[in-house]
């Protein structure tokens, strides 16, 4: 006979951000596929897994989540046997430094976060994103950006840790920046229009975090592509997975000195071909296949749906815990048999990244930049000065170089001058030489 298990409950047993997460019970199971293997007792309930913010439920409690920010590790509550904590948070670790903290780890069995390694994948990203790259630019897609400013800021903390702020403050002395969050204000947040429909007018947006931490993209990128405008990004040291490909995002960290990023951001937004080139993958979605045109981590992260479901967010947590409320019911003990189970979090840089700005030029951070991939300017274009810095002034160049195309018809036409000098040349010379024998004398006259 087929053992079936009563249905569990998960106590979110501190606050989130100051007040019960939830305010009544959240029937996570409706929606959860279960296990193979598992069967649960329906006859009285429509959820097997339900989630709750009832502190009277905790001693009976399938497992407890704990929220980092507002865990207070010097009042936790008591253990009880087989039911296992889980650390929840998508925050960076810097908000609750003891994440970083092996010794201070020990008490939790799991992480739920944004970081992949994490038990319980807690992400910014969802597969909506697939509708988003996978549907063809409109026509007139360059009309629906704005005149003006081609960058969009919209941040709240404006004591970011990498100190993010001291950059973007030295950029939009070079280029047009439009802020209507409360840092670097320049512009009030206009009462007809949302975050996100202000996000599809700009053709960039500073999808710079406040935190440099493995795997530690926030709604700022995942937002940004899904208004179809280009980020300009800093964060972890590897996009890889959360970009359609890695010609769609800009790097602030190619360029430690703002003038360079100001320069081609410039460029690209006089040139909507160059433009168009970091949005190839939704210009070419009708004419090439999506594996031709995304990253495969991209392709594998977010293309299925229910493999999302059953290893993300809630769900994953309550599909994670049945092992452990078997065990409790049939009255033995359950151990995790993974060993390696990921809950420390010690991999975010240094803070102060870019504080090296309030120094003045020469721009030096302590940090090794990733090399510049301006891959929409024509090869000539490439022009770097004595301090391997790109040429500020090349409003000339970018005037006459336009696209690809053009540098075609300039090197075409080059090729063609040079050619007719070369001739001329040489007709100046044969006249030369029959100058001079006309005006020999024989010397046997």
């Amino acid at each position: 006979m087929v053992r079936e298990l009563p249905p569990l409950k998960i106590v979110y047993a501190t606050n989130w951000f100051g007040a019960p997460k939830f305010s009544q019970d959240e029937e996570i199971g409706r929606n959860c596929p279960i296990p193979e293997g598992y069967y649960f007792n329906l006859t009285e309930h429509k959820s097997w897994c339900t989630l709750t913010s009832d502190a009277k439920e905790r001693s009976e409690a399938a497992g407890l989540i704990l929220h980092a920010p507002d865990t207070v590790l010097n009042d936790l509550p008591p253990h009880v046997k087989n039911q296992p904590w889980i650390l929840e948070s998508m925050e960076a670790p810097f908000s609750s430094p003891f994440r970083a903290d092996e010794p201070l780890m020990k008490d939790f069995d799991y992480l739920a976060s944004y970081n992949f390694k994490s038990s319980f994948l807690f992400s910014y990203f969802s597969p909506s994103v697939m509708d988003v790259v996978n549907r063809p630019l409109p026509k007139d897609f360059i009309s629906t950006k704005k005149k003006g400013a081609p960058i969009l800021w919209i941040a709240r903390n404006c004591r970011a840790v990498n100190g993010r702020e001291a950059y973007i403050a030295k950029l939009r002395e070079y280029v047009n920046i439009d802020s209507y969050g409360g840092c670097l204000n320049n512009k009030d947040f206009p009462l007809d229009k949302s975050r996100m429909e202000l996000l599809a007018e700009y053709k960039f947006y500073l999808a710079a975090e406040n935190s440099n931490c493995d795997n530690y993209v926030t709604e700022k990128l995942s937002d940004t592509i899904s208004m179809s405008a280009v980020p300009i990004v800093d964060g972890p040291p590897s996009y890889e997975g959360y970009v359609p490909s890695d010609r769609s995002i800009i790097h602030m960290d190619a360029y430690p000195d703002p003038r360079d990023l100001a320069d081609y951001i410039n460029y690209l937004d006089r040139n909507d071909t160059a433009y168009l080139e970091y949005l190839s993958f939704r210009r070419d979605a009708i004419n090439i296949p999506a594996k031709e045109r995304l990253d495969p981590a991209f392709i594998n992260n977010w293309s299925d749906t229910i493999e999302y479901t059953k290893t993300s967010s809630y769900c994953s947590i309550c599909r994670g815990m049945i092992p452990w409320w078997k065990a409790k019911q049939d009255g033995e003990s359950y151990h995790e048999p993974n060993k390696d189970v990921f809950r420390v979090d010690d991999s975010c840089t240094d803070a102060g990244k870019w504080n090296y700005i309030t120094q003045g030029p020469p721009y030096i951070p302590n940090w090794i930049p990733r090399a510049p991939d301006e891959f929409t300017r024509p090869d000539f274009y490439a022009l770097i000065n004595n301090n391997g810095s790109a040429l500020a002034n090349t409003t000339t160049i970018e005037e006459v170089v336009n696209d690809k195309g053009d540098a075609v018809m300039i090197a075409n036409g080059s090729f063609i001058l040079l050619y007719i000098v070369f001739i001329l040349v040489l007709l100046r010379i044969s006249k030369k030489s029959q100058t001079k024998n006309n005006n020999v004398v024989d010397p046997l006259l």
